[in-house]
């Protein structure tokens, strides 16, 4: 397993394109963030570190906003592609690994129009080779979203039937549902292309909530996921100061 660090989130210490620095000193080569319009992407490039994922997302502002909230839940398929055709020069740019899309909120699951919005990408990401990560949140910080379980989510990949799509599996976002399962989590994974880790409650560093991020690392460790753990927490001291969880785990030296 490989390690990246969420610099929306992380090192908000430092100016933005400070933090790639800031994750090289503390032994990770890999970056993640949300949205790409809003970023300099030369400079990103320039820095040298890998991404993982980033937000699916376009340069129309109305369109940039809703899918942060996410349209897959209303069924709209034109805008689903439109976005999707602009943010994968990007992933190539970058040479990133996933692209990360949200269902929608305030709206009941339709498991109809999200299931339309995936198989008209389908052929999309597979003649492209990119992947797309469906995202649970949890409808707490996130009231009213869609889908906020990790069942539906597994079901709905079995239904799209592609290796290109598959689970943005966020352990806070679990476990804020009372939803996280290690078994469940070790039948489905590779139906899951990205993991992310924050302590719950409070979305701090693992050691400040309730969840055994050592056991739970370790016993993913033993599975056959190889992509990438992504940090993405809010910490309560210097970042660099909160990687002990990892050390111990045997995921960073």
């Amino acid at each position: 397993m490989k390690l990246s660090a969420c610099v929306d989130m992380m090192f908000s210490y430092c100016d933005f394109y400070e933090r790639f620095a800031e994750v090289k000193n503390c032994g990770i080569d890999t970056i993640e963030f949300w949205k790409w319009t809003n970023k300099d992407i030369d400079k990103v490039i320039k820095s040298g570190m890998d991404v993982s994922v980033f937000n699916i997302d376009s340069k129309d502002e109305q369109l940039s906003y809703d899918l942060s909230r996410g349209i897959l839940n209303d069924g709209r398929v034109d805008d689903f592609l439109k976005a999707l055709s602009e943010s994968i020069p990007v992933y190539k740019k970058l040479g990133a690994k996933a692209m990360i899309v949200l269902i929608g909120e305030h709206k009941e699951y339709c498991e109809e129009n999200v299931l339309k919005c995936l198989l008209a990408a389908k052929p999309v990401v597979k003649k492209e080779n990119v992947t797309l990560i469906i995202e649970p949140l949890n409808n707490i910080d996130r009231v009213g979203y869609s889908m906020p379980y990790a069942a539906p989510v597994f079901e709905l990949l079995k239904k799209a039937g592609s290796p290109n799509i598959k689970m943005l599996y966020d352990i806070y976002h679990q476990n804020m549902m009372g939803d996280f399962d290690i078994d469940e989590v070790k039948e489905n994974i590779d139906l899951i292309g990205h993991f992310h880790i924050a302590d719950a409650p409070g979305r701090h560093e693992p050691g400040t909530g309730k969840v055994d991020y050592v056991s739970i690392l370790k016993e993913i460790s033993k599975t056959s996921y190889n992509g990438y753990i992504g940090l993405e927490y809010r910490a309560t001291k210097k970042d660099g100061e909160t990687l002990g969880f990892l050390k111990e785990a045997g995921l960073l030296v």
